[in-house]
Parts: structure tokens; C-alpha cells; sequence
């Protein structure tokens, strides 16, 4: 499926209509009023790149929160098989993921997101809050996959 497609899937899931990428390939959705889903569809490539700001990063304290994000990417456990990183440009703190467009099933696509939302929620809660250590973040992430394995897709996180 085209990123097109898997972005008119999802917001079909969702009961949104008319959620289509722009003339530059974008889309942005906002969940509970506070995290905004960017959506890039990399045509050329037949890919489809997704990222959600966090927050900004920390001016103290940096190395401890640099090892967190480092610890939460491993295996990708804690991020929902998507990536933490630190937009040079912002310093803001992101979690991204690109995907084959093709090689994605539209309920896939729409599992993936919910599962990258909750990741989001758990990591900008911690980096708003200030609590990034790896015990409070690691219990939280083990939640929304609990969480996210119980969870019906009609029980998907609010536009």
C-alpha cells in the first residue's frame, strides 16, 4: 500500500475524513490536543517517515538524559520499534520511524501509530516532567505495551 493509502486507512480507522498529505508530501495529526503525528511520504524513495517532538532537550543534566533515550532505543522496546533521537536544528528530543510504504498492510499501519502515540505520551510526560531516569520511563513503557496488546482498535487513542 502507498503512503497515501496508509494515510487515508488510518484516518478511516479513526472517523477522521479528508486527512491527506499537502502538495510537500506532509500530513500532521493531533492526538488528545498535545501530540502532533507528523507524517512524511517520501514517494521516490516508497517510503513513509513518521516523527512526534517530545519536547525540548534539557540545558543540565544532559548526559543522563542522553543515556535514557540511548537505553530506551535499545531493541526497541521502550519506543515501540521507533527510534529516539535530537533534532540538531531545535534540540528538541523526537521519536521517529520510517517505513517501506508497500510493505505495510493499512492495520499494521494504523497499530503502528497507536503504538507510536503511547510510546510518545510515556517519553514527553517523562522529558516535561523531568523524570527521565531509565527506572520511571522503562516501567512506563512497559505499561503501554501491556496496555497496547489489550487494547481494540476502536480504542484508539483521540484525535
Amino acid at each position: 500500500m502507498d503512503a497515501t493509502k496508509l494515510l487515508e486507512y488510518l484516518g478511516r480507522s479513526m472517523d477522521v475524513e479528508d486527512v491527506a498529505f499537502n502538495t510537500q508530501g506532509c500530513a500532521s495529526l493531533l492526538f488528545d490536543n498535545r501530540i502532533a503525528l507528523n507524517l512524511e511520504s517520501d514517494r521516490e524513495a516508497g517510503r513513509v517517515h513518521l516523527h512526534i517532538e517530545l519536547g525540548a532537550l534539557p540545558l543540565h543534566g544532559r548526559e543522563l538524559v542522553y543515556r535514557t533515550l540511548l537505553e530506551g532505543n535499545l531493541f526497541g522496546v521502550q519506543t515501540g520499534e521507533a527510534a529516539l533521537a535530537v533534532d540538531p536544528t531545535t534540540e528538541a528530543v523526537v521519536l521517529c520511524r520510517s517505513l517501506w510504504s508497500e510493505e505495510v498492510s493499512g492495520t499494521a499501519f494504523v497499530e503502528i501509530v497507536q503504538t507510536m502515540v503511547s510510546c510518545a505520551d510515556v517519553w514527553q510526560r517523562a522529558l516535561a516532567n523531568g523524570a527521565l531516569d531509565g527506572a520511571t520511563v522503562s516501567a512506563a513503557a512497559t505499561k503501554v505495551r501491556e496496555t497496547d496488546h489489550d487494547a481494540e482498535q476502536s480504542q484508539m487513542v483521540r484525535v
